[in-house]
């Protein structure tokens, strides 16, 4: 097991005090059966054309007790876009994800069809140790180019995931 003053959980403290003190709201989501990650949950408001609010989870790997014995950990970063979105739309969601994935510069967004949610996801390993500040630092950077895409693409899937519009008409629409 890791040491909690040099692990994963000491980088996710590490991560809620400085969002917090920018003013941001977080909050911690604990295991459950069907989602095996701690996760710290930072929340944006304003994203996307409708000024919308993004809950960004921050949550590291289970089960990755020899490679946080080896001193790395991986993050996960995921964004809930959308929830019990039809299985109807499965089609377009993943035809407009393909396409954007392609030209994201980190992560990629998906849908679960068996639970109906649009989502976006991007991990990123780690090291442990004395690397807090960098890491911190790596996460955050990380972190605000996420709300960037997001601000570029949210509305997209939330159209397609309604209904309002195909993958092909929202790629019509978009700088690419």
């Amino acid at each position: 097991m890791t040491n909690f003053s040099t692990g994963p959980d000491r980088l996710l403290r590490l991560l809620e005090t400085d969002y917090n003190a920018e003013g941001f709201s977080t909050g911690w989501a604990e295991p459950t059966s069907e989602d095996p990650f701690r996760s710290l949950i930072v929340r944006f408001d304003g994203i996307g054309e409708e000024a919308r609010v993004m809950q960004l989870e921050l949550g590291f790997l289970p089960n990755m007790e020899d490679a946080e014995a080896a001193g790395i950990c991986i993050l996960q970063a995921f964004v809930t876009i959308a929830e019990g979105v039809s299985p109807v739309y499965c089609g377009e969601l993943l035809r407009l994800a393909a396409k954007l994935n392609t030209m994201l510069p980190l992560g990629a967004f998906g849908f679960f069809e068996d639970t109906g949610v649009v989502y976006f996801k991007h991990n990123s390993l780690l090291l442990l140790g004395n690397e807090a500040a960098a890491n911190i630092k790596a996460i955050d950077t990380q972190n605000g180019l996420i709300l960037h895409l997001h601000q570029l693409y949210m509305e997209a899937f939330l159209k397609v995931a309604a209904g309002q519009a195909t993958a092909d008409e929202i790629l019509e629409m978009l700088p690419l």
